[in-house]
């Protein structure tokens, strides 16, 4: 009764004014979580940035990833000046004109159709028309997630474009190589995966046609070896361009969080583990039983180990030693690795960040 009534009201307007209200509703579900994100997210992950760290570390990330040195009075504004330029809000007006002019054409693209069914002069969708409501779904529900989760970024939004736009011809191209009856279906069902995934497919397709081995490359994510990393935040550390333990080891923690908007303290984890990996390579599971999981943990056990504090070094010695037999490394090469891991500039900003 109530898709009837629904449908009742659409005919009780004038076309044009179906096809708009249509559009513009179908609009909005897609930007309204980017405006969200920009008006509220956006703030509040600037606000987390700039809490997380006290003015000595800002100090010390200027010095060892900028090459800056800032007289401490002016730590503040130096490093919100920094943010601003790689992630204020200005980064996000082109991809925002771009997305807003594509989902405009898209939205009456569909809203057309919609009007033509719900008048009775057609049936059901075209090809292209399911192609595209497919792709549009899975945009806005990308969208939706990402706002919810705080992880909008520039090339989020710009790969959305990408996918609404290339959403007719990619669904045409899959629904060549079934039967008829199923091409409607198809045209809508690969609209619905991300792009990653159809590059999977298409490959795959090819290697069956064409009898030649064009496969994605297999090796297994050396990020995802580490605690704590899965698959989906494997993918957002790759969107930053870090795919190796030793790119994530040294890289800037400040504009990994900005790129992937992980929180930062499990930005500073993460860097932590690979820094420790870098030099201890699978070891480091094993160390992890003993307290020593990151290269934050090995400064601290190296300043208890070279301290004053009796009680502390004796500990920290007693620790050295079963670390060593655990992991079959000779002690006094496992000391040094914890020196160099220690001594490093990168540890030094995790320390003062912790």
């Amino acid at each position: 009764m109530f898709g009837a009534w629904i449908s009742s009201a659409i005919r009780g307007i004038g076309e044009h004014w179906q096809l708009v209200l249509i559009a513009a509703l179908l609009a909005c579900l897609i930007l309204q979580p980017l405006g969200n994100f920009l008006l509220y997210g956006w703030s509040r992950k600037a606000e987390e940035i700039n809490s997380s760290l006290r003015t000595e570390a800002k100090k010390t990330y200027l010095s060892v990833f900028w090459d800056r040195t800032v007289e401490l009075p002016k730590v503040e504004s130096e490093f919100s000046e920094l943010y601003y330029t790689w992630y204020g809000r200005r980064r996000f007006l082109i991809p925002l004109l771009l997305i807003f002019c594509v989902v405009v054409a898209v939205t009456l693209f569909l809203g057309s159709e919609l009007v033509e069914i719900a008048n009775g002069r057609s049936q059901k969708f075209s090809a292209a028309c399911a192609a595209v409501a497919g792709a549009y779904t899975f945009v806005a529900w990308d969208f939706l997630g990402r706002a919810q989760r705080r992880n909008v970024t520039t090339s989020a939004i710009m790969r959305g474009a990408l996918r609404l736009s290339m959403a007719v011809p990619v669904g045409f191209a899959f629904a060549a190589v079934v039967s008829a009856d199923l091409g409607l279906f198809i045209s809508f069902a690969v609209g619905v995966f991300p792009l990653e995934t159809i590059s999977t497919i298409l490959r795959r397709l090819v290697n069956d046609k064409l009898k030649i081995e064009l496969g994605a490359n297999s090796a297994p994510d050396q990020v995802a070896t580490l605690s704590g990393i899965d698959r989906s935040i494997a993918d957002r550390i790759e969107d930053a361009d870090i795919t190796t333990i030793p790119q994530l080891a040294w890289c800037d923690p400040i504009l990994l969080t900005m790129r992937t908007n992980l929180s930062f303290d499990y930005v500073v984890d993460i860097v932590g583990q690979a820094l420790a990996w870098v030099y201890l390579g699978e070891k480091l599971q094993i160390l992890r039983m003993f307290g020593l999981r990151s290269a934050y943990e090995i400064k601290v056990f190296m300043d208890e180990l070279e301290g004053s504090d009796k009680n502390l070094k004796s500990n920290a010695s007693k620790v050295l030693i079963a670390a060593s037999l655990a992991s079959q490394i000779p002690e006094e090469g496992l000391k040094y690795a914890f020196e160099q891991i220690a001594g490093d500039k990168a540890t030094q900003f995790l320390y003062e960040a912790s």
